[in-house]
């Protein structure tokens, strides 16, 4: 009992947290879409060293990476029963918890980089507090980049797509609703059919992000990218409430301070991974669509068609107007600028 107390103490003085010492052991066991030694997996193993030297190895990462723990979905899933008690999963995915971040994805509701780095921040507390209420812990949100329309022929304006049959995920029929409204003829697929679905002419576009895309190799089908975006696409790296809360209060803090320094390195390299694979892929053949001033009002409208989709059909009309709103004050400000 004296060795004991005298370890802890001495433990105390180095600045290890002596919960942190005499704890139990948490394992948590994260799934992610991210491919098995992509840039992504890479920096969620950094991570997670740097958790267990932080803990004084009490919390274990385990990362079940590329599709292992399933689709988005099954991982939303198994967070649920406990199978899984982390993910690093995209608002498609966080939609089975809570929709509320798919707001911000609406095509056309933020128009360029500097807009979104003012809502995003501005919209994630108020997520963070619903998460939290469903039972999960958001440790750092994500931002997996500007969502295209790949195509497999060119057009020359927003017009000519009309009546397009492009790829609508299976399981989320507000999104087809959404593609519906913007006058495009919906194909619903799982993902592992686009290419398939792309050869035979069954579809003729998809909406991904350029990594996506150059990752799956989908533009070698339809090498045609509009250059401006459909939407933007966030993520998040969540933990259950209850396997959280398994760690000591202290040794939290510590973690989530790691996590915030992650979640900037990973915004980072979605930024390069995007821009080196829009020029990976021109180097191999895609052609950029660029439309004209008038092409561009054109497209927004286009994209502004979805919304009634989107608020009370994909979110709830609350999740979306408060999103609108920061964009709305932002652009306010922005007017006042000389």
């Amino acid at each position: 009992m004296r060795q004991t107390t005298i370890g802890l103490l001495f433990l105390v003085a180095l600045g290890l947290p002596a919960s942190v010492v005499a704890g139990d052991k948490v394992t948590l066991k994260l799934g992610t879409l991210a491919p098995d030694g992509s840039s992504w997996h890479q920096l969620l193993k950094e991570m997670a060293a740097e958790w267990a030297q932080a803990s004084g190895g009490t919390v274990v990462v385990k990362i079940y990476a590329g599709g292992v723990a399933g689709n988005e979905g099954d991982m939303a899933r198994k967070l649920r029963i406990g199978q899984l008690q982390a993910a690093a999963i995209s608002a498609v995915g966080l939609a089975d918890i809570y929709t509320g971040p798919q707001a911000i994805s609406c095509p056309g509701l933020i128009a360029d980089d500097e807009e979104w780095k003012y809502v995003f921040p501005r919209a994630t507390p108020a997520w963070e507090r619903v998460m939290e209420q469903k039972g999960y812990v958001v440790l750092m949100w994500g931002d997996t980049g500007w969502v295209h329309l790949f195509l497999k022929n060119p057009v020359r304006s927003p017009a000519e797509l009309a009546g397009l049959k492009v790829f609508a995920w299976a399981g989320d029929p507000s999104s087809t609703a959404a593609f519906e409204l913007a006058g495009f003829q919906p194909v619903v697929l799982s993902a592992t059919d686009i290419l398939p679905s792309l050869s035979t002419g069954m579809i003729v576009g998809f909406s991904a992000t350029p990594a996506m895309a150059l990752g799956a190799r989908w533009y070698e089908s339809a090498p045609h990218m509009t250059s401006t975006a459909w939407g933007h696409l966030p993520g998040a790296t969540i933990v259950s409430r209850a396997a959280w809360e398994k760690i000591p209060e202290a040794t939290r803090a510590r973690l989530l301070e790691i996590a915030g320094v992650y979640s900037v390195r990973v915004n980072d390299e979605v930024t390069r991974m995007q821009t080196d694979a829009i020029a990976a892929m021109k180097k191999n053949g895609l052609t950029v669509l660029e439309f004209d001033a008038a092409g561009r009002a054109a497209w927004q409208a286009l994209c502004e068609r979805t919304w009634p989709a989107v608020r009370g059909g994909v979110v709830t009309p609350e999740d979306f107007d408060a999103v609108k709103r920061i964009r709305d004050e932002y652009r306010a400000q922005k007017a006042k600028q000389p």
